[in-house]
């Protein structure tokens, strides 16, 4: 029966479930609670202790007090709803310690805020990490499944992206279980996971803008300036702002008169706690996709298609002014030559092949028929090729040559060639045209690779963009509940 049910329903009855289980935990066990001071001297006796409340109506009482090795038990019992300050103090008051204590309307004793630690809350952590957990699991059997039927899907950029951040998270949920000190502090080490994956890879991204940058001047003395050539510096800057922003706005705001940032009962810490965790979670979320955008592509860009090819289609880009090859475009041709050639020594099948791309207004031939007259230099038979010269962009380059290879022969195989940037993109297009394609990649200059992948990764986003929006505005939704959540427990 749990089976049958969507993974979404599985998480939440799951959540629902451990939920139910920590709660009357909780309620039977947490109208009691242990206190315990460490570090005391001695050289005190427990019965010279004074130990005393603030309040007059008896919100708890002490039921049971022990000294031993320099730790101070206390076991207090709840016996009304209120909030009350336990003090703990020698007769000359050279030991002091103050410990804010609520009690909640079902019994339950929480200490320093209100939804501070309580008898058996560890419960909270563990549950949360059995949900993270499960998730986790799911993500990956998802992943993995994805994953054997095409690796050209942009929801498995999605769920790799998701996977990494699952993990960084909950490696940090569990070493919050050795240090545990109730709900806030749970939160508070979820929100803090985000903080800790954005400045972990602050280094790495540093030194990534520098290369980034370095090759894009590269780029630019090669090609010419233009926006698509300082793509990586852009991108790198506004990592680098918005991770910088948190640190710039506090420090502002901590030497600031206008405002005051240091009352934790005043709104303006929250404020700026709210715009900290929303920072730090997006460029998180971000992070992790450009990681497993980056995981991926090199993924796909590795892989050999199977040796079974009727057709290879070859996605063509700009000429040169006297109709001859690019070096980008003559490598995604000698690609597919090297390809045919591997199959044909390996299986003794041959194949035909398909150039395709249409004439700009600024080429003297169309592409297709340049790069016909480069495989008719090479030794291939013009039998073997069919041109495809009216497409635009790759995604007509795909459909038009798939219009004619299904004239020459149903259920073919087909392998696509492109320059190795560009094959995850062309890929996932292939994909959602339902076309089964297998792609090659052809090598190109690092100079050029690095920005003409930002431009891919770019793509990938801007294509995905109103998923992408969605998930950004459920991350500020959460940072709002979450610094709402401080904000109640520190003035209740």
């Amino acid at each position: 029966m749990f089976k049958k049910l969507s993974n979404k329903i599985k998480v939440l009855v799951l959540s629902i479930l451990l939920l139910i289980i920590s709660t009357t935990i909780i309620v039977i066990s947490g109208k009691t609670y242990n206190i315990k001071f460490d570090n005391i001297d001695n050289s005190y006796k427990v019965d010279n202790l004074i130990i005393e409340t603030t309040d007059d109506q008896q919100v708890i009482k002490l039921t049971d007090k022990n000294l031993q090795n320099g730790i101070l038990s206390l076991r207090i019992e709840a016996i009304k709803t209120g909030k009350t300050y336990l003090t703990v103090k020698n007769e000359n008051e050279t030991f002091y310690n103050i410990v804010p204590i609520y009690v909640h309307k079902l019994g339950i004793i929480t200490i320093d805020s209100y939804f501070g630690n309580c008898n058996c809350s560890i419960c909270i952590p563990i549950s949360i990490i059995i949900i993270l957990s499960y998730i986790l699991f799911l993500m990956i059997k998802t992943y993995k499944n994805n994953m054997k039927r095409t690796i050209y899907q942009y929801k498995n950029i999605a769920f790799l992206g998701i996977i990494i951040f699952l993990i960084f998270v909950l490696v940090n949920q569990i070493f919050t279980l050795f240090n545990y000190e109730g709900l806030i502090h749970t939160i508070k080490a979820t929100i803090e996971s985000t903080y800790n994956f954005s400045t972990t890879i602050l280094p790495i991204a540093f030194i990534t803008f520098i290369l980034v940058s370095i090759s894009n001047i590269v780029l630019i003395k090669k090609e010419g300036f233009g926006i698509p050539n300082i793509l990586g510096i852009l991108l790198n800057i506004g990592f680098l702002i918005m991770t910088f922003i948190p640190l710039i706005l506090n420090n502002i705001l901590q030497s600031a008169t206008w405002i005051d940032v240091h009352n934790e009962q005043g709104i303006a810490l929250y404020i700026q706690e709210f715009i900290n965790l929303s920072i730090y979670a997006i460029i998180s979320y971000i992070e992790c996709i450009l990681l497993s955008t980056i995981i991926l592509q090199i993924k796909a860009s590795r892989q050999t298609p199977c040796l079974n090819k009727d057709f290879i289609l070859i996605l063509g880009c700009m000429v040169k002014k006297d109709g001859t090859l690019t070096n980008l475009l003559k490598g995604r041709v000698d690609k597919a030559i090297e390809f045919r050639n591997l199959q044909k020594e390996k299986t003794g099948k041959d194949l035909i092949f398909i150039p395709s791309g249409g004439q700009g207004p600024d080429e003297v031939i169309s592409e297709a028929q340049a790069m016909k007259n480069y495989l008719l230099e090479k030794g291939i038979k013009e039998k073997n090729i069919l041109i495809e010269d009216k497409s635009t962009n790759t995604f007509e380059n795909i459909k038009f040559s798939y219009n004619i290879i299904k004239k020459k022969k149903k259920n073919a195989n087909i392998a696509l060639s492109t320059t190795n940037y560009h094959i995850f993109r062309a890929g996932i297009i292939a994909t959602k045209q339902h076309i089964p394609i297998e792609c090659v990649g052809a090598k190109t200059k690092t100079y050029f690779w690095i920005n003409a992948f930002i431009r891919e990764f770019i793509a990938t986003i801007y294509s995905e963009k109103k998923n992408h929006i969605l998930i950004v505005i459920l991350i500020i939704i959460i940072a709002l509940i979450t610094t709402i959540i401080f904000y109640l427990s520190n003035i209740i």
